[in-house]
């Protein structure tokens, strides 16, 4: 077929989208090997914990995610988009500009919406209980390190240094959590609590992020850090607002089941939960690669007008999503009494809700890539719109859920929502791109 062959053809030439193809194969080999480790890492600490503090620490980790997005003011939009224009016209003082005032922004910014939430934890000590203030407390010192980790990830992936960019976190700290843990378990010979396994990802985020700006300030251009700062404050925070908001919206629909799971179940529940959830991302790997490779060929296709071929390749692509996902989800269901207890024996009671979960993945699968065609063809404000739409109603369906039918109906919350989203975003790619990215358009050669 001509989009297989012009696949391989891009490939093996040396244009630009044979550079893209080339750098995400690398940087998805860094995720493979990043989510193993992160697995093991996992299940290390669900064996030395058990359902209950590592739920109280999931829940801690995940409430500093979010409000790290928050602090992050999407900047790093700005950062992926203006870093790599500033470094083709060798406008050094506006590199080296961005790079100044993003740093200090956030760097104050999560300074202030740490010690706010710290405050928040304190007026709530009682309710929490000691540990689970403490892990807070712990987490929320976290929050710099993680607005400024996320800078310089996107800071090094603007200068073509993609591989490296991730390393450090999806490697370095995954293996200094496992080392660290490990050692420390065999000292105490006893089950470690929420606030000192905390402690232990304070110090491995602290050491790769040391790491990680060591990197970056050796790949930067030495004319950066030669030239005057110069800035366009305006045109910087015009760019991050919207995507802001796109990132927050996108967040709360990804993470908003384990919240309200430890709000209203408590933290045994949000612990079991989670780990159903960590084991179903693995289906997402095959989105990302194939994702990888199509958004530049989406964006090379639409600009110059060949529209049928890129039907055809949002038709190929939605099938190999799909495929994939399938194969990967039946194996999955098959072994999924086996990779819950892997994390320990109580975990498996997150058996319903993983297949679930699962199940849902299969049907949004057969969606294809219509949310990742919209932002690449000028279609973002609608798309943040949608992923807004979609978070609202996972929401109000988990405050409704939950409470009546427990995990297993944050599940049902989250696979609704999702379907919801994709079927808004499929009749709007219908009506403005006359584009069907489903599995149901038919694979012509």
């Amino acid at each position: 077929m001509q989009v297989i062959a012009s696949l391989r053809e891009r490939l093996r030439g040396e244009g630009l989208a044979a550079v893209l193809i080339k750098g995400a194969s690398g940087s998805f080999a860094v995720k493979i090997a990043g989510a193993g480790l992160l697995f093991a890492s996992q299940m290390l600490l669900t064996r030395v914990m058990g359902a209950t503090q590592y739920g109280i620490y999931i829940y801690a980790l995940t409430w500093i995610v979010l409000l790290s997005q928050i602090a992050e003011l999407g900047l790093g939009a700005s950062i992926l988009r203006f870093v790599a224009a500033y470094r083709t016209k060798a406008e050094w003082g506006l590199l080296h500009g961005i790079l100044r005032f993003s740093s200090r922004l956030i760097l104050g910014l999560s300074l202030v919406i740490a010690a706010l939430a710290a405050a928040v934890v304190w007026l709530l000590r009682d309710q929490f209980g000691h540990e689970q203030t403490l892990t807070f407390w712990l987490a929320l010192l976290l929050l710099p390190v993680l607005t400024l980790t996320g800078l310089r990830q996107t800071a090094l992936v603007s200068l073509k240094h993609v591989v490296l960019a991730g390393i450090p976190e999806s490697i370095f700290k995954q293996l200094l959590i496992m080392v660290l843990v490990g050692g420390l378990y065999l000292i105490a010979q006893d089950s470690l609590s929420a606030s000192e396994v905390m402690t232990v990802n304070l110090i491995s985020w602290l050491v790769t992020f040391v790491v990680g700006t060591v990197w970056l300030l050796r790949l930067l251009p030495p004319e950066v850090a030669q030239a005057a700062p110069a800035y366009e404050r305006q045109e910087w925070i015009k760019v991050s607002l919207p995507m802001l908001f796109a990132t927050g919206m996108r967040m709360i629909l990804f993470q908003a089941d384990i919240i309200m799971v430890g709000a209203i179940l408590g933290a045994r529940a949000a612990g079991i939960y989670a780990v159903a959830t960590r084991i179903v991302e693995i289906v997402a790997f095959g989105e990302q690669a194939l994702n990888s490779i199509v958004a530049p060929m989406i964006s090379e296709l639409f600009h110059s007008e060949q529209h049928a071929k890129l039907r055809r390749m949002m038709t190929f692509a939605a099938w190999g999503r799909f495929a994939f996902t399938l194969i990967t989800s039946l194996v999955m269901a098959l072994l999924g009494n086996f990779l819950l207890g892997l994390f320990g024996a109580e975990f498996v009671e997150g058996m319903v809700p993983f297949l679930i979960l699962l199940g849902g993945n299969v049907l949004i699968s057969m969606a294809g890539s219509g949310g990742f065609l919209m932002p690449m063809t000028g279609h973002q404000n609608q798309h943040a719109l949608q992923v807004a739409i979609a978070a609202v109603v996972n929401i109000i369906l988990n405050a409704i859920l939950v409470p009546m039918y427990g995990i297993n109906g944050a599940a049902i919350a989250t696979v609704i929502s999702m379907v919801v989203w994709n079927i808004i975003m499929l009749n709007y790619v219908w009506r403005h791109l006359k584009i069907n990215p489903t599995v149901f358009s038919r694979l012509q050669s």
